[in-house]
């Protein structure tokens, strides 16, 4: 089973290579790889150089416009501000080594509140 950000990204507009992406960039942001060790990585798994950077660019992309999405929807009174930060917080309290059998239940929860605040 995947770690607990790729199966929590499941239910978003990103895709796993976005993700994995935007993992190994704030990786080397926190100088715990350098880019070029990144880069090895990325072309042992089939990804060059510039590729890593187009994805890079596009989950980027994604993630920003997924905020206005959600600024929008506020906005349009679609959801309320204080749901959408409960939502955020009680995702952002699971841990990340959750055990593979709980994941899927705790997805469906996630899933769930979210569905509730949308129009509720």
């Amino acid at each position: 089973m995947n770690s607990t950000p790729e199966a929590v990204a499941d239910l978003s507009s990103l895709t796993r290579v976005q993700v994995q992406t935007l993992k190994m960039h704030l990786a080397v942001n926190k100088h715990e790889i350098n880019i070029e060790d990144a880069l090895k990585s990325r072309k042992i798994s089939g990804i060059s150089r510039g590729t890593h950077y187009r994805i890079l660019a596009q989950a980027k992309r994604n993630v920003k416009r997924s905020l206005f999405t959600v600024v929008t929807a506020t906005q349009l009174g679609l959801i309320k501000a204080e749901d959408v930060q409960k939502l955020i917080s009680s995702v952002s309290k699971i841990p990340v080594d959750l055990d593979p059998e709980k994941m899927p239940e705790v997805l469906a929860l996630v899933n769930a509140v979210a569905e509730r605040i949308v129009m509720s």
